[in-house]
This record gives structure tokens, C-alpha cells and sequence, in this order.
């Protein structure tokens, strides 16, 4: 009778290759890579597929973030006013800074008692003194203002006829030469006027010429420098033209599913934190 034998440990065949599909580490690693911003699928309607459920599914996430974000579009009184310049250049020489909380009332009062270039230029300067005193530097507003609006009246701007600005304007860097640098800002019909520094420039470019034309594609050669203006620019970027946009680089890549959904999140939290310029609006008022 054979004696029985302790068995013997075999030897692991190190020849042997694991699927990827079954290692934990390599899954997840290909799963990280598949999900990242980097290679997030861009649906639009031109590689849309109803066929295919990983489009689809893309396609309904992306209709119902751009639904979301155009509820959330961030409301600016000079888009509000954007039809008559001289107003948007008021509102400007009072924003300029200064927040819209403090100034915007004021803005509004000043639109009751004088409400036209004619009316504020024989506007006494004591009387916009007191009434700009809360936002500081009263006395040179007032001055201002008068003069906008007597200049406004002497030589109105118009849209043929282009004259020099006086500020300069960032150029976006290139590859080859990343250093910041600046330029002669581009004439504008209203450059000419008292009070037309670059925000206010910036503003005429982004709300009025789409207002006199809605083809106007102006706004997207403007870089600015108000965190405000930089919002809306960033807002209507990736809800119009469903692009990427930054105020040193410009217009980048597709809008990704994450970059929206990032921007919902930081324009939720604005508008919880920061009361809109609507509210300030003689029409909020008599609600």
C-alpha cells in the first residue's frame, strides 16, 4: 500500500497575462481616463446620433444644462439701457468702481429727476453733488456727467462714424510670445465722449452694437477687465456659442458636459450671494 503524500504547492506560471478587463487597478484607471474633462464626448447637432443611448444621453444633459444656465444669464443695467448710449454711459461713470448696489439706485433716482442728455446738462451741479455723495468722489461725477451730457448733445455719437479711443486694451498672447501685451483700444462711435475709459468702451461695444445690430459679433473681440462684464462674457460664450471663454485668452475649446456644469454652479452661487441689477429697476420697485 502506497503511503499518502503531503501535496505539493504549485508553482504560479508568471507567463500567464491578465485581462485588463478584470484588474481593478488598470479598470479603474481606464474608467478615469474615459470620464475626464479631457475626453468628455462634445454632442452638438451635427454628431448627434438618436441611435446610439451614450449620445443621447449626452445630448439630453446638455439641452437641459443649457435650459438651466439661460435662467441663470446674469442681468447688467447697461444691457438693460443698451438703447440709448448716453444712458449706458451715465450708468458706467457711476459703476465705475463701485457696486451695483450702491450705485444703481442712484442711477435710477438720477433717470427721474433728469431722464435726458438735455435735462442733465442744465442740471445744477450741487444738486448731483448731494445725490452722488454716498458712492464718493461726488464732485468729479458731477462734473462729468454734465459734460458727457453737454458733449453728447454737441456732437452725438454715431454709428458710422468711428472716432479714436484714448485707453489702451490687452492683446491676447500667442505660443510664441505669452508676455501680456497692449494696444491702442479700437475707435468706437463713442469714444470721443467725457467718461470713456475702458469699462465703459467695453460696455458699448458688448450690449449697444448687438442692440443696433443682432448680428454683430463685436462683443466676442472684447477682453475685459470688470469681473462683471467677465461673467456675462463667460455666460453668454457657453450658452450662444457653446465655447470656452476666458478674459486673457479668449474663446477656447467645445464647452464641455463638466465646464457647464462648473459654470451653473459658480452663477448659482452668485446670484444667492448678490442681489441682480433687475432689482434695483424702477419696474422691481412698484412690485
Amino acid at each position: 500500500m502506497a503511503c499518502p503524500r503531503t501535496p505539493k504547492k504549485r508553482r504560479r506560471n508568471d507567463s500567464i497575462c491578465l485581462s485588463p478587463f478584470f484588474s481593478p487597478t488598470k479598470h479603474k484607471k481606464a474608467w478615469n481616463e474615459a470620464s475626464s474633462p479631457a475626453n468628455e464626448p462634445i454632442v452638438t447637432e451635427e454628431n448627434r446620433s438618436d441611435d446610439d443611448p451614450l449620445s443621447l444621453f449626452y445630448a439630453r444633459s446638455f439641452s437641459k444644462l443649457y435650459e438651466e444656465l439661460e435662467r441663470l444669464k446674469p442681468v447688467l443695467i447697461q444691457e438693460q439701457v443698451a438703447g440709448d448710449k448716453w444712458k449706458v454711459l451715465v450708468a458706467c461713470t457711476l459703476l465705475n468702481k463701485t457696486s451695483g448696489k450702491l450705485a444703481l439706485p442712484v442711477f435710477w433716482a438720477m433717470m427721474d429727476k433728469w431722464p435726458t442728455p438735455w435735462a442733465m446738462s442744465q442740471a445744477k451741479e450741487e444738486d448731483l453733488v448731494s445725490m452722488l455723495l454716498r458712492l464718493g468722489t461726488q464732485t468729479v461725477r458731477a462734473k462729468r456727467l454734465v459734460a458727457l451730457s453737454r458733449d453728447y448733445l454737441k456732437d452725438p455719437p454715431s454709428n458710422h462714424d468711428p472716432r479714436p479711443s484714448r485707453p489702451s486694451t490687452p492683446v491676447r498672447g500667442t505660443s510664441e510670445s505669452p508676455k501680456k501685451r497692449s494696444q491702442r483700444y479700437p475707435a468706437t462711435p463713442v469714444s470721443h465722449l467725457p467718461g470713456s475709459g475702458t469699462y465703459a468702451l467695453d460696455s458699448y461695444r458688448i450690449f449697444c452694437t448687438v442692440h443696433d445690430d443682432p448680428t454683430s459679433t463685436e462683443w466676442q473681440r472684447v477682453l475685459p477687465s470688470d469681473k462683471e462684464l467677465k461673467r456675462y462674457l463667460i455666460w453668454k460664450w457657453a450658452v450662444k456659442e457653446h465655447r470656452e471663454w476666458s478674459s486673457t485668452e479668449g474663446p477656447g475649446q467645445p464647452a464641455s458636459l463638466s465646464y457647464l456644469q462648473s459654470l451653473k454652479s459658480q452663477l448659482s452661487q452668485h446670484l444667492k450671494s448678490t442681489p441682480t441689477e433687475s432689482d434695483y429697476s424702477p419696474s422691481a420697485k412698484d412690485t
